[in-house]
């Protein structure tokens, strides 16, 4: 199988992949710049108790067109539509989630994507397991979120990894599984996972006095869901970008 269909087959089996050096050379400075410049201070919870200096953007499709051929790279989105094909079949309770998808205000089954920057900086405590989504459909049903994250700096143990509990994308349960449960995410700058929104995940704590751990965000949906939305941009910048941006933001 080519490597999407094997990323595509892992997160139907596993609930995510891992592809490796998505991003490399002079990209991944420019992403590596580009980010930095853009995180904002935010409290966030330390290791020992207290509060510590974490970092973050949100809405950064709108502050920026750094990442836009990131948004569209070819084998991201192959992956992305694969995992979000709205005429795939076999999956439980398909009648219930065609039901929810056409109560919606708008059932629009396009796949709409959405970015932030993260950094788990040093001495900053985990970030608990959670899900991307939650609707009214019994579990497991099918992908409606295909989430990633691409890694600005290593994914180390020390440096407080994503941690994913494999084939928990499959779960009935709502309850969420303890960390002890979950394994590390353990991947090099450029590298990308990738996973299903029902997956439970989180990140451990960042054990290390100086070393951050930033990562893209990108989040992949469907259109109905109206969690996640893009500032709109003005109407000069808005009919520059490519007609594959425009498509998917």
């Amino acid at each position: 199988m080519s490597i999407v269909e094997d990323a595509i087959a892992a997160i139907d089996q596993d609930g995510f992949t891992i592809i490796r050096k998505l991003i490399t050379g002079d990209r991944l400075s420019m992403l590596q710049s580009d980010s930095e410049a853009l995180l904002i201070n935010i409290d966030a919870q330390g290791i020992d108790g207290g509060i510590v200096q974490g970092r973050m953007h949100k809405g950064t499709f709108a502050a920026s067109r750094a990442f836009d051929d990131i948004i569209i790279h070819p084998t991201l989105l192959d992956i992305v539509h694969g995992v979000l094909d709205p005429c795939r079949t076999g999956y439980p309770h398909e009648d219930e989630m065609n039901r929810y998808i056409e109560s919606r205000e708008s059932p629009d089954t396009r796949i709409n994507c959405n970015i932030m920057i993260k950094d788990a900086t040093p001495r900053e405590d985990i970030r608990s397991m959670h899900r991307d989504i939650g609707i009214p459909v019994p579990r497991p049903h099918r992908p409606v979120v295909c989430n990633s994250l691409l890694a600005i700096d290593p994914f180390t143990l020390v440096t407080g990894a994503t941690c994913v509990v494999p084939g928990s994308h499959k779960w009935e349960s709502a309850e969420p599984p303890d960390m002890q449960d979950a394994i590390p995410v353990v991947i090099e700058p450029g590298d990308i996972v990738i996973f299903d929104g029902l997956l439970w995940h989180g990140h451990f704590p960042n054990q290390s006095f100086e070393q951050n751990r930033r990562c893209l965000n990108l989040n992949y949906h469907y259109r109905w869901i109206n969690n996640f939305r893009n500032a709109k941009l003005p109407d000069d910048v808005w009919q520059n970008l490519p007609e594959a941006l425009r498509q998917i933001v």
